[in-house]
């Protein structure tokens, strides 16, 4: 079980699978291979029917000149042998019914003449097995069509096997190798008969080299092509393997580095296309996942301090009152109250903290939103006679996808700190309108306007902050418009701040229209 473990992960390293692939298309000579050795059969099986064809029809033509009286060496029938033999390359005798021969188309040689040296034989060929199959048994071996190659020093015509047989009347086909200047040699015999009597025999012998020739030199090179091929595909396999897995290797030594807590560790972003594509997401994720680690520690700091001011307040507002000032009526009623107002202060940072996280971590999708009934319910909440919050609708949409609850908080905490920074009588005006950001795409604006002392030039780029407040009362949290900000980043917006000409200060919540 554990080796077929190891095995399958081995299967799946990028080095085994090219490797694979590319042996895979080495399948293509050796296949080229095999189909001519099948090839090589079935040619020398059609070649031995032509010679039977050949040689029936010269016995076809003997017969015809025994019929008219002329004997088995008559000048006529030298001629047929002579016209077949031209055409065929093939050596045609004519044997007497004692296997004498009487005629041969070439009594001076092979047709093709004096052989060249044999081409190189490759393992598998007719002649090698007819070598390697001799050896094992002096007599003969079987070949293809249930033929016999036998080996050293042939026998007289008149003893060979298909020429008893054609003498017998049997028509028959015997495949020989020479051994001397080495070939594979093909007879045919068909008897010729007379009177119904075996009067001869036609015999017919071909060499096959011509056609070996030409089918070893196909497959030779088809062994080079195959050679040259795993030389190819062995470097190829290696030039991917360094290119795809070398940078592969650094990535996950760096991956494992920042899991192991490293920090400051430089990505490699090498190798092309989709590697290339890979390094740089994981250079990314490795610069968020260092700009959260920071916002972490940074967020623990603020809160740490925020916390540790009412707390120490009420500790020592709590020691005082065990010290003996809880006989005195009016310290004991300052301390306590200051202890309530200190407890009231840390609920509502504890609650706005959690809201934050849970913004800042939400994954819930996107719906429509009832812009109408989200301003109505924020206005409700927020607006009095004293403080009036006047709507401004300069849009007729009314949806929008996003999130409800986050969205309305985000309104809401406009809202209120406007209230808050606003003098009495002087009304919040909130003005709502469909802008279009050119290639950035259309964008649903939320303007929220008071009539304060706005917000001093120093303080702007810190008014999203967490925990920052210009309150001297400390009766907010200082999380209100840091909290703005994280919705506004959750639905890919923004959130700005402008002076207003009149005084007064302009807060913009921009949203994206998908």
């Amino acid at each position: 079980m554990q080796g077929g473990r190891v095995v399958l992960e081995q299967l799946g390293r990028i080095r085994v699978r090219l490797l694979i692939v590319n042996l895979t298309v080495l399948l293509v000579p050796i296949v080229g291979l095999e189909f001519a050795r099948i090839y090589e059969r079935q040619l020398l099986s059609s070649l031995e029917r032509d010679m039977r064809n050949q040689a029936a029809l010269v016995r076809e033509a003997l017969e015809a000149q025994l019929e008219d009286g002329r004997g088995l060496a008559h000048p006529r029938v030298q001629r047929v042998l002579v016209a077949a033999a031209r055409q065929t390359r093939t050596r045609i005798r004519v044997l007497d019914a004692r296997g004498r021969s009487v005629m041969d188309s070439h009594a001076e040689g092979p047709p093709e003449g004096p052989e060249p040296p044999p081409p190189t034989i490759l393992p598998g060929s007719a002649y090698e097995v007819a070598r390697r199959s001799a050896d094992s048994s002096p007599d003969v071996v079987e070949m293809w069509s249930a033929r016999s190659l036998p080996r050293g020093t042939w026998p007289a015509v008149p003893q060979r096997r298909e020429v008893r047989s054609a003498l017998r009347g049997h028509p028959d086909a015997y495949t020989r190798v020479r051994d001397r200047a080495p070939a594979v040699l093909l007879f045919v015999t068909e008897p010729i008969r007379s009177g119904g009597d075996v009067a001869g025999v036609v015999y017919v012998t071909r060499s096959t080299r011509p056609v070996l020739t030409e089918l070893y030199r196909i497959r030779r090179g088809l062994i080079q092509v195959l050679v040259v091929a795993v030389v190819f595909t062995l470097l190829l396999t290696l030039v991917l393997a360094w290119s795809i897995s070398r940078p592969l290797s650094k990535l996950a030594k760096a991956a494992r580095r920042i899991a192991d807590g490293d920090q400051g560790v430089a990505v490699p972003v090498g190798g092309s296309g989709e590697i290339r594509e890979l390094g740089s997401a994981i250079e990314t994720m490795t610069r968020e996942l260092d700009r959260r680690m920071r916002y972490i520690s940074e967020f623990a700091a603020d809160v740490a301090h925020e916390l540790k001011s009412p707390i120490t307040s009420i500790r020592g507002a709590a020691e005082l009152l065990q010290e003996g000032a809880s006989d005195d009526t009016e310290a004991r009623a300052r301390f306590t109250g200051n202890i309530q107002l200190d407890a009231e202060r840390l609920d509502r940072l504890v609650n706005r903290l959690l809201e934050l996280s849970r913004i800042e971590s939400s994954r819930a999708p996107m719906e429509s939103v009832d812009l109408g009934a989200m301003v109505r319910r924020v206005t409700e909440r927020t607006h009095t006679p004293e403080q009036p919050v006047e709507v401004d609708w300069r849009t007729p949409l009314r949806t929008m996808n996003g999130r409800e609850e986050d969205l309305e908080r985000a309104l809401l905490n406009l809202v209120e700190n406007a209230l808050r920074f606003s003098p009495e009588g002087e009304p919040v005006r909130v003005l709502i309108e469909q802008i279009d950001r050119g290639r950035r795409g259309g964008a649903l604006s939320f303007r929220v306007v008071d009539r304060g002392p706005g917000v001093p030039e120093s303080h702007r780029h810190k008014v999203f902050d967490r925990f920052f407040t210009t309150d001297a009362d400390k009766s907010g949290t200082g999380l209100g418009l840091a909290i703005v900000r994280s919705v506004a980043h959750a639905h890919g917006g923004e959130v700005t701040l402008s002076p207003t000409p009149a005084g007064g200060a302009t807060f913009q919540l921009l949203l994206p229209l998908e």
